[in-house]
């Protein structure tokens, strides 16, 4: 596990240097049918900005994730550690901050996608606290279907 005092977690700026670097893990992380383009992280980036969270090790990004507020709810787009920096921990380091910002603003749900025959992806998400709540048929691309799951920040008042 690395040590957290080493990664330093901050918003994604929308500059060359920042996007170069997380097109790079999501080429590298992703098969042509799921990896975002430009155009793809640019949307998601202006629906809510400072809830696009990149995560540095030694000066570099080692991981980053995406998410925007819809419906009250959180809707995680994309959470993406470079294959270098993987079971080292930055992933659940991203999670913890990106969940803390949504409770600030008043979200206590968070939902997200995964492909259904991506056990370890599957695996992270169970560890993490998210239940499976239903299936989009078809959902990729490629017509492979995705598995809603769901996590439950804090009761609201």
């Amino acid at each position: 596990m690395l040590i957290t005092a080493a990664i330093h977690v901050r918003q994604l700026a929308w500059e060359e240097a920042d996007i170069d670097q997380i097109l790079e893990i999501e080429q590298s992380s992703f098969n042509h049918f799921d990896a975002y383009s430009l155009a793809d992280f640019e949307r998601w980036y202006h629906c809510n900005p400072d809830l696009c969270i990149v995560a540095e090790v030694n000066g570099c990004i080692a991981g980053y994730v995406i998410t925007r507020i819809l419906h009250r709810i959180g809707d995680l787009a994309s959470l993406v550690i470079n294959p270098a920096y993987r079971r080292r921990g930055i992933g659940t380091v991203l999670l913890d901050t990106i969940e803390r910002r949504l409770e600030e603003y008043g979200v206590n749900k968070i939902n997200l996608e995964v492909r259904k025959t991506n056990l370890t992806e599957l695996a992270f998400w169970l560890n993490m606290g998210f239940v499976p709540f239903g299936t989009l048929p078809g959902f990729y691309e490629d017509g492979e279907d995705a598995i809603r799951m769901r996590k439950i920040l804090a009761e609201m008042d």
